[in-house]
């Protein structure tokens, strides 16, 4: 996964969060359904977006091998 689908699926997720708190009021079990699902999505992809940056900047400040 690239980083550019990862943060396109980070905003999926938080459209999905807000939608299914607007959409899905009357069925409740429903929407707190969609809620956690959106949610693991959101951050699994910002974990995913977070551990990228991390071991960019590791590898781009990696000293000389000797």
């Amino acid at each position: 996964m690239t980083l550019g689908s990862a943060a396109l699926l980070l905003l999926l997720s938080a459209v999905g969060i807000a939608a299914s708190r607007v959409c899905l009021r009357q069925k409740s079990a429903l929407g707190t359904v969609c809620l956690v699902v959106c949610a693991l999505a959101a951050l699994a992809a910002a974990a995913y977006i977070g551990l990228t940056l991390f071991f960019v900047a590791a590898a781009a400040n990696q000293p000389p091998a000797v």
